[in-house]
């Protein structure tokens, strides 16, 4: 019996030498500036966890946590890091754009390499789908050009002033026509400001309505009961219940609150659990992150305007 005990701590069962192995492994990805082949996570993990390279690339197949990533080149190894590749690409868009819009084209340049392994086209492909899904999340803004010429991309909204030029010659030329009735280009201009603003749509009006049924939930409320609260309870406006029902508009309005830090939004832990139709459930922001709870910020739980 002492043999056998002594056996059994000297020769830990496989499961718990293969828990130990993966959490080095996943704490050496974490600690790395970069992907890392799985004979350079070896060399991290100490000798008692070490195991053959195929039994490490199976559990590092098999934990979520863990991103595979293309070799170098064509013959070299499979790399693996904690960071998606469309991670590192928003990163570099982001940096780059800190200073001035950018193009298109000038982006594909500034991310260069960094998703070393990808060929031309798949970088291409990374870029194209990560400004898309960063203007979905209101993180970018695309700015469309004043003449001839390519749309730029900023973290930053576009201003006015880039986009008035032909406006202005157009007052000017109008206020040169009605002079002569005693219109001055000031009256013009005073005329266009005290125009009196569009009603509100129903998509700018749900999210008034989503601050309102808030005010009664201090502790939060589920997205999904949240939705269904507002796209079914009967209300005085039958097309904007609709609109809270449609799903897109709903994370829309969900997601424009969030960015105006009205609301707060708690993330699901682990969403790649779930299944399609869970997931669909909950609010996504396009960059990976999905919300199931929200509640007001200080500042809205005391009034809603």
């Amino acid at each position: 019996m002492l043999e056998f005990a002594i056996g059994t701590e000297m020769n830990p069962p496989a499961e718990a030498q293969r828990s130990e192995t993966l959490a080095h492994a996943v704490e050496s990805l974490k600690r790395s500036e970069r992907p890392l082949t799985g004979r350079e996570i070896l060399r991290s993990i100490p000798p008692p966890s070490r195991v053959d390279a195929g039994t490490l690339e199976q559990l590092l197949a098999g934990d979520p946590r863990v991103i595979a990533w293309p070799p170098r080149t064509r013959s070299a190894p499979l790399r693996y890091w904690i960071h998606r590749p469309e991670d590192v690409a928003d990163s570099v868009l982001m940096e780059a754009m800190a200073a001035a819009p950018l193009t298109a084209g000038d982006l594909q340049k500034k991310i260069g390499r960094h998703p070393a392994g990808f060929s031309a086209d798949q970088r291409r492909g990374l870029v194209d789908a990560r400004l898309a899904a960063l203007i979905a999340a209101g993180k970018l803004f695309q700015h469309p050009p004043p003449g001839r010429g390519k749309p730029k991309y900023s973290s930053q909204p576009a201003t006015a002033g880039a986009y008035v030029a032909k406006l202005q010659k157009e007052v000017d030329a109008l206020a040169a026509k009605l002079a002569p009735a005693g219109i001055t280009r000031a009256q013009i201009l005073d005329a266009l400001a005290s125009e009196a603003p569009a009603p509100a749509s129903q998509a700018d009006d749900l999210p008034r309505r989503i601050l309102e049924y808030l005010k009664a939930k201090p502790a939060g409320v589920g997205l999904g009961q949240l939705r269904e609260e507002l796209g079914l309870r009967a209300g005085e406006n039958d097309a904007l219940d609709k609109a809270a029902f449609d799903k897109a508009a709903f994370d829309q309005a969900v997601l424009r609150l969030y960015r105006e830090r009205r609301v707060y939004l708690d993330r699901h832990d682990y969403p790649q659990g779930l299944d399609a139709a869970a997931r669909d459930q909950l609010v996504s922001d396009g960059d990976g992150s999905y919300f199931v709870v929200i509640g007001l910020r200080d500042a809205d739980a005391e009034s809603v305007p």
